[in-house]
Formats: C-alpha cells, structure tokens, sequence
C-alpha cells in the first residue's frame, strides 16, 4: 500500500466519522425540540469538536490503554542509542519511545506521521532479542511510520475497532476493505532493504512467536498494532507472524 493510500483512507474514515456524528447530534437535538436550523449547526459544531479532539488524541489514547510510559533519557541507553543510530543510517524521524512494564516481548508504532511517531516496546522485548534482531525490529516500526500504515492502524483502532468492540462481524467487514492484505509484508520487505539483513527480522519474529505471551493490560481495539499481533487481535493482518517468518526466510 503506498503511503498516499493510508492517508487517503484515514481521511476517509475521519470524513465518515464527522457525518456521522453530525447526522446523529441532529436527530438528538432535533428530538428534543430544538429548530432544525439551530440544531444542524450545534451538530456541526459538536461533530467537528469531538473529530479534532479525535484526531489530536488519537495516540495519546492508545498509549495510555496499553500503560506506556515515555522513557526517560538515558533509562534504556542501549535501545536509545540503536534507535537514535538508525534513524540517522536511514533517514527516519526521531521518534518518541515509550516502554511497557510487561514480560511478554513486543513493540508497536502509533503516529500519523515520521515526525510524530511514538515507539513502544516491552520491557520484556529488550530482555528477550539480541542487538541484531532489535534492529530489524525496530527499522520494521520505523518503516510503519513513514509509510503510513501505523496512521491508517490508528485510525481503524479508535474510530472503527474500539466503538464497535462488539460486533467483531462488522469490524473484520470494514477493516478488509481498508486494508491490503500484504501490507505488513510488504513493510517487512521495506524494513529488510534498508537493514539488508532478513535473517535478523526473521529470528526476532519467530523468537516472538514461540515465546506467545500476551500484554497483561492489551485491550482488543488496539492488538493489532503490535509487531506480533496475538490470535485473537480484533483486526487480523492478511500475513500471520508465522507468514511472515517463512517469507522472509526465502530472501
């Protein structure tokens, strides 16, 4: 998926959202005896409201669900030292790290953007992968963000996946039109042409899957923003971890 097509369809969802919203304040207000003029321009203004509030939070509400905690400069010098080192090797955008107290090894990426990129990783991650493996790791989350696909991941999260938590049905209808099947592949083969190394992203993916722990605190909106998704995420990829290994084991 190329990067203007995330964005395009993030947009799309956020457009949808606000008539949505706009259509239902009406309808409430119009109920309750408000003149239809009156009430179709207080339902603009709420719907505009609570979708720039959506869009501003967007990540912050992601991060505070999984119990992140931004890193302090210098708590985790190793990790912030390779993050630091690829993002100058590569061209990437310093992002803004995060760590979750947790055993259970994984990482994710939420931002609309490079230059507002939050990384996330478990504690348990950097005590399980070697260097290498972190590296192809991390450049995998770090090729998320410049493509875009972590901003169309965040946006299916809070306005398609968290408010219809419980139609699973309708969420694997809308997210399958929205997102292309190959596309964490596809983020894999990106991350791998600048680390040259597939074997390393290969080790830490599968070294993920066989460990199979799950976050203690991982709510169902958002499990499928982590690097190794568990079975029972909301919004499944195209491509299983499992996938994903034996692909990159073929380069």
């Amino acid at each position: 998926m190329e990067p203007h097509q995330a964005v395009r369809r993030s947009l799309s969802l956020f457009l949808l959202w606000f008539l949505t919203n706009s259509i239902l304040f009406a309808a409430l207000l119009a109920l309750i005896g408000v003149a239809i003029l009156y009430a179709a321009l207080i339902a603009i203004l709420l719907s505009l409201t609570t979708n720039v509030l959506a869009y501003r939070r967007m990540e912050l509400r992601i991060i505070a669900k999984v119990n992140a905690e931004e890193i302090d400069k210098g708590s985790y010098p190793k990790f912030e030292n390779l993050v630091a080192g690829l993002c100058v090797a590569h061209g990437f955008r310093n992002p803004n790290l995060f760590v979750v107290p947790d055993s259970a090894p994984n990482m994710m990426m939420v931002g609309k953007n490079s230059s507002l990129g939050n990384l996330i990783v478990t504690t348990g991650l950097l005590e399980k992968v070697n260097r290498v493996e972190l590296e192809g790791l991390i450049t995998h989350e770090l090729s998320r963000i410049r493509n875009r696909l972590a901003f169309l991941e965040c946006t299916t999260a809070v306005l398609v996946a968290k408010p219809f938590v419980f139609f699973p049905g309708f969420v694997k209808f809308v997210t399958a039109k929205l997102f292309a099947p190959w596309s964490v592949a596809e983020t894999d083969l990106q991350a791998v042409a600048l680390t040259r190394y597939p074997t390393a992203l290969a080790s830490a993916l599968s070294s993920l899957s066989i460990d199979g722990r799950e976050l203690r605190v991982n709510p169902k909106f958002c499990r499928h923003l982590w690097i190794n998704p568990p079975a029972k995420a909301l919004i499944k990829s195209g491509f299983s971890t499992s996938d994903r290994v034996a692909a990159l084991s073929e380069l």
